[in-house]
C-alpha cells in the first residue's frame, strides 16, 4: 500500500477533481427532507446541530463509515461534514452572508482537494451541484461553521446536539464538540437530540423496508453458502464457511453487518464467537449467525447446521425446542408487547420444558437458564439498531427473533434467528423462506 510522501503536497500541476460518488444511498431526496422536517418538529424553537464521523476515527482495516444519525439525516457520507438545522425564526444570513432568508438546512463540509482525493477518492465539497444532489438547502466550507455558528447562537442560544453518555462519553468527538461549544458561547442550552433522532430511526419507510429485505436476502445467499460447508462432511474449518458467506456477500456488493459468527461444537455456545479457526468434527453442530450490510442497512440470520447434515436425537430435540419457541413468539405476538416482553415469554417457554441439561457445577437446570441474552433487537442501519427495551412495538418496527439454547457441558449450541417487520396484523417475516 503506497505511503503519501512529501511530493504529494498540492502543486500547480495537482490532479483534476473527479465527480464524486451520488449521495443519498439510493433513496430519494425528498425522503431525507421529511426525516429533518421530523426532527425540527421534535426538537422546536431550536438549532440542531449534528457532527459527521471523520476519518480518523475509522482503525486500519476497518473501511470508513459515516455515523448512522448523521446518514439518515443526510444520505451523505463525506467526512468531516457537520448538518446545521435553524428554527422558523432565524435567518441563515446571520451566520452565512447573503443566504436565502428561507434556508433552515446547512451543510458543512470539507473543502475539495484534489490532491488528498488522489488518495481517498473524489468527495461531496461545498457547492451548488452538492445542494441539488442532497436537497440540502445551503453547503458551506466547514472551516466557516463556528464562526456562523456563534452568529446564530447569539440570536437563540438553544442547541440540540448528540450528547454521548457513559463512562466513555469525555473521550469521544461529541464531548469535545460541546466543550468547544461551550467554550465559544457560555451561554448556550444544551440538550441531547439522540432520543428524538432515535424514535424517528425506530419507524422504518418502506424504501427503507425494501433495502432491509435486500440485505436480507443476501445474507441468506450467505447461509446457503456456509451450510453447503458444514453439511459437506466432517474435517472442513470454521473458516472455510466463514470464506463462503464472505463470497456471497461480496459478489452481490455487500458488506458485513458485523463480524461472522461460525461456531462448530463448544464454540457453538459462545454467544459473539468470531475466531472462526477450528476444525468441523462429526456430530458437530453449528452455530452461522451473519448479516450483510447492503446499500446501508442490514440483515441478520441465524441457523444452525449438523456437520454432514444429520442431527442426533438430542441435538434434535435441542433445535426443535428452539423453533418452537420462535414460532410461538410470532404466532403469539400481541400489540403494546415489548422486547423484555418477548424475552420474558420466551424463556418462560423453555422453563416449561421437561428437557433439562447440566449447569457448570454439574446441578441440573430447566432450559431457560441456558439462554443468557435477549430475544431481539431493532434492525435497521445498525446491526443492534436504536429502540429500548422497554417501549411498546408498533408498525413499522424492525426486529430479530432470535431463541437460543447453549449447553456447555453437552458442547451444543442452538440458535435461530430471523427479522421481522411489526405491523398491525403482527410480525411479518422480512425476505423469501430460507430452510429452517
Amino acid at each position: 500500500m503506497p505511503v503519501p510522501s512529501a511530493e504529494s503536497a498540492p502543486s500547480a500541476s495537482s490532479p483534476k477533481l473527479l465527480t464524486p460518488p451520488a449521495p443519498l444511498l439510493g433513496f430519494s431526496k425528498e425522503e431525507y427532507q421529511s426525516r429533518r422536517s421530523a426532527l425540527r418538529s421534535a426538537c422546536p424553537n431550536a438549532i440542531i446541530l449534528l457532527r459527521g464521523s471523520a476519518e480518523d476515527e475509522v482503525v486500519n482495516p476497518a473501511r470508513y463509515r459515516q455515523n448512522s444519525n448523521f446518514l439518515y439525516l443526510t444520505g451523505v457520507e463525506t467526512p468531516g461534514a457537520f448538518l446545521v438545522l435553524l428554527p422558523p425564526d432565524l435567518h441563515a444570513s446571520i451566520g452565512i452572508r447573503g443566504a436565502s432568508p428561507d434556508v433552515r438546512e446547512i451543510l458543512f463540509l470539507p473543502a475539495r482537494n484534489a490532491t488528498v482525493e488522489t488518495w481517498t477518492g473524489p468527495k461531496l465539497g461545498p457547492g451548488e451541484d452538492t445542494e441539488a444532489a442532497t436537497g440540502i438547502h445551503k453547503t458551506a466550507d466547514v472551516s466557516s461553521m463556528n464562526g456562523a455558528l456563534l452568529s446564530w447562537l447569539r440570536h437563540n442560544p438553544s442547541l440540540y446536539t448528540a450528547v454521548p453518555f457513559g463512562e466513555n462519553a469525555r473521550f469521544t468527538r461529541e464531548f469535545g464538540l460541546i466543550r468547544n461549544l461551550q467554550d465559544l458561547a457560555p451561554s448556550i442550552k444544551i440538550k441531547d437530540a439522540t432520543n428524538a433522532i432515535g424514535r424517528l430511526r425506530m419507524v422504518k419507510s418502506q424504501t427503507e423496508i425494501e433495502r432491509i429485505v435486500q440485505a436480507i436476502e443476501v445474507t441468506q445467499a450467505g447461509h446457503r453458502a456456509a451450510r453447503e460447508v458444514v453439511e459437506s462432511g466432517a474435517g472442513r474449518l470454521e473458516f472455510e464457511a466463514e470464506a463462503a458467506v464472505l463470497g456471497a456477500f461480496r459478489s452481490h456488493g455487500a458488506g458485513l453487518a458485523f463480524g461472522c459468527i461460525v461456531g462448530g461444537g463448544a464454540n457453538a455456545t459462545v454467544l459473539h464467537y468470531e475466531d472462526n479457526n477450528a476444525v468441523l468434527n462429526a456430530g458437530d453442530l453449528v452455530v452461522v449467525d451473519i448479516g450483510a450490510k447492503f446499500g446501508g442497512y442490514c440483515g441478520d440470520l441465524t441457523r444452525t447446521y449438523a456437520v454432514g447434515g444429520v442431527k442426533s436425537e438430542r441435538q434434535a430435540e435441542i433445535y426443535n425446542l428452539v423453533l418452537e419457541a420462535l414460532e410461538r413468539t410470532v404466532s403469539d405476538f400481541k400489540h403494546g408487547e415489548t422486547l423484555q416482553n418477548l424475552t420474558d415469554r420466551c424463556k418462560a417457554f423453555f422453563k416449561s420444558s421437561p428437557l433439562r441439561s447440566l449447569d457448570a457445577s454439574g446441578v441440573e437446570q430447566t432450559l431457560d437458564v441456558f439462554m443468557p441474552h435477549g430475544l431481539s433487537h431493532h434492525l435497521g442501519l445498525d446491526v443492534h439498531d436504536v429502540g429500548d427495551r422497554e417501549i411498546p412495538l408498533a408498525p413499522g418496527h424492525v426486529i430479530t427473533v432470535e431463541p437460543g439454547i447453549y449447553l456447555p457441558s453437552e458442547k451444543i449450541g442452538v440458535r435461530i434467528e430471523d427479522d421481522y417487520l411489526v405491523t398491525v396484523d403482527g410480525l411479518v417475516r422480512l425476505g423469501p423462506e430460507l430452510e429452517r
